[in-house]
């Protein structure tokens, strides 16, 4: 078996360290690792978008590096303490030039080397769009994940405002989501 110092040392091996592209977050941790295999999403302009988030958190040139891996949790620490969790599958808030605040559902978290041989994170999202509609019978909001490849997919985690400050719904029958309203948290 493994002394205490042999079992630190491994189990820092195993949490590689993932660098903060901004001041106000601190401690990533990447967990859940998941297979390049199991991930299944059709990204025709992942090295496009993955170069334009590297440039929102100031790299201003071309990628070096290809190699990065796939989780289904990231975990951070934000300025005022407050830790958030993210998981693939959770919807989130975010705040966009032009339309003010807009939904998505994350769909993978990874972190990819940078120029600077240091690890960042970033996550695949699917935009969520009104399409001004309510729904019947419950009068809430009904929206359709968006197929305009005009809207970037990856970017780096800092661009989250809220996590699961909002809930949608899925209706299979009309195969659309329907943004709870009426979803909240108790005090």
């Amino acid at each position: 078996m493994y002394d205490n110092n042999e079992y630190i040392i491994i189990l820092i091996l195993i949490i590689i360290l993932v660098n903060s592209p901004t001041d106000f977050i601190t401690n990533i941790t990447l967990r859940k690792s998941v297979s390049s295999q199991q991930v299944k999403m059709d990204l025709p302009y992942f090295k496009s978008e993955l170069l334009l988030s590297f440039d929102e958190i100031g790299f201003k040139s071309a990628l070096i590096y290809s190699h990065m891996s796939w989780y289904e949790m990231a975990t951070y620490t934000i300025k005022d303490g407050s830790k958030i969790h993210l998981h693939v599958g959770d919807f989130v808030t975010m705040q966009v030039e032009d339309y003010g605040k807009c939904y998505a559902i994350i769909k993978g978290i990874f972190k990819h080397k940078g120029n600077d041989n240091k690890y960042y994170a970033f996550i695949v999202i699917d935009w969520f769009e009104d399409i001004n509609k309510i729904h019947p019978v419950l009068r809430c909001p009904l929206y359709r994940i968006t197929q305009n490849v005009h809207w970037r997919r990856i970017h780096p985690i800092s661009v989250i405002n809220c996590v699961q400050d909002v809930h949608f719904i899925y209706d299979i029958t009309s195969k659309l989501w329907i943004k709870n309203n009426y979803y909240f948290t108790a005090i």
